[in-house]
């Protein structure tokens, strides 16, 4: 069972108060960001820091007030004009670095978002919980898998990972929808140590914040069986920014 857990607060503070040039601007606020802190539990190869250098947005209604930017590039207050219907966004990783970075593998995306308003004169507390926005599949093979050597070709729209017996520890993340499923289409070609080979293909599906496993299986000569399990605990959660009022 894989479990990752971390904990990233940002403290937003809503200020009144700002440099001198700026008393006296009616309905301003300014919003300041704090250093994050984490625990994080790595029990994967997906992520080989314990840092997480988070791209926080913040729009209003369609129009965006900051785009993604870096939390460690941000430094002092950001004025907010007095207004409803703002919301706040953080995520991990883009979606295309989520699909090819740090490997072609990928690597889990994290987000979450929140909406609220700001007040002159008023400090707004917003928390963000964040949790894992895309899935993750991997190969295992069982011990009556008695190939030397494998390789299945794991297929979802115009994506496609190949997994090898040379990397069975491999683990590879998909963007996918917000609710429901998608099909990941999987062949198999398999050879033992006398050249014999074997073949077979499999269907399972993906979905968010759940590890897909392909279980690879062997009985007779060049038969080839597989099982698919789901893990719907691979979920790291909880991700706070506040805005304390």
């Amino acid at each position: 069972m894989i479990k990752i857990k971390y904990i990233l607060y940002i403290s937003v503070l809503t200020l009144c108060m700002a440099c001198d040039d700026q008393i006296g601007q009616e309905g301003i606020g300014w919003l300041r960001i704090s250093k994050p802190t984490n625990d994080l539990v790595l029990e994967t190869r997906a992520t080989e820091t314990n840092e997480i250098d988070y791209l926080v947005s913040i729009s209003q209604g369609e129009e965006s007030v900051m785009g993604p930017t870096l939390f460690s590039t941000i430094d002092g207050a950001i004025p907010l004009t007095a207004g409803t219907g703002y919301s706040v966004f953080a995520e991990s990783c883009s979606m295309q670095d989520a699909e090819s970075l740090p490997t072609v593998y990928g690597q889990p995306r994290y987000t979450g978002s929140e909406s609220f308003n700001i007040v002159a004169g008023q400090q707004t507390p917003v928390k963000v919980a964040c949790s894992m926005a895309n899935a993750a599949f991997k190969v295992v093979k069982d011990a009556s898998f008695y190939y030397t050597s494998y390789t299945v070709t794991a297929t979802y729209g115009e994506r496609t990972l190949t997994f090898t017996d040379e990397a069975p520890d491999a683990m590879g993340y998909f963007n996918v929808p917000a609710e429901g499923t998608v099909t990941l289409n999987c062949t198999i070609q398999a050879t033992d140590a006398d050249g014999n080979t074997g073949s077979g293909s499999a269907t399972l599906q993906l979905q968010r914040r759940n590890l897909s496993k392909l279980n690879l299986k062997a009985n007779a000569l060049g038969s080839i069986n597989v099982t698919i399990s789901y893990d719907d605990t691979f979920t790291p959660v909880v991700t706070n920014i506040v805005l304390p009022e």
